[in-house]
């Protein structure tokens, strides 16, 4: 049996789910403050809808490391997405490390949309969040139901390692709904 060290699970969702996130909203997220191992650039420029990056004619092969760290990044522009709209897949899911971490990163993801009111219309309702639900309360109530129903996919070839993916992130949605005072 291996297991995934805790630093590399956050790694690689922080790198993945929070860096689409963070390229959503052009860096304007609370995830990059809590995501601890979030790569970003000292230097990054967020380019509009259809904008392209300027070319360079410098010869990058000749800068120094600190020169190169000094140069702008330019990073495209991606369209913000409905949360509902947005699919975690671990196909290897043991017992759900990857899972877990990306549930927690998706409820403050969720909490963030919803306040945003440029925020894009659901693939799955046609609605934004805040049209969908009217207060902060109420989709805190369906969040973990909103994930494990939307977002969270995992396979793996061991069924058994399913379940137990399934029970812990069961009991992840059930631990947050007890911590709001909700009966399950």
């Amino acid at each position: 049996q291996f297991f995934t060290p805790r630093y590399v699970v956050e790694f690689l969702t922080d790198n993945t789910l929070g860096r689409t996130w963070y390229e959503m909203r052009e860096g304007d997220t609370v995830l990059k403050e809590l995501c601890r191992y979030l790569v970003r650039r000292p230097n990054e420029v967020f380019l509009a809808s259809g904008e392209k990056a300027p070319v360079s004619e410098d010869n990058d092969a000749d800068l120094s490391q600190e020169e190169l760290l000094k140069k702008p990044v330019y990073i495209e522009h991606l369209s913000k997405k409905d949360p509902r709209d947005i699919r975690i897949l671990d196909p290897a899911c043991g017992s759900g490390h990857y899972l877990l971490y990306a549930f927690d990163l998706l409820e403050l993801i969720y909490e963030e949309a919803w306040g945003d009111l440029e925020s894009s219309k659901s693939e799955v309702t046609g609605g934004t969040l805040q049209e969908d639900f009217e207060t902060l309360d109420d989709l805190r109530r369906e969040v973990p139901k909103l994930i494990v129903e939307h977002n969270l996919h995992g396979i793996d070839i061991d069924p058994r390692a399913v379940q137990i993916a399934a029970l812990a992130l069961w009991l992840r949605a059930q631990k947050r709904w007890k911590n709001l005072g909700l009966k399950a």
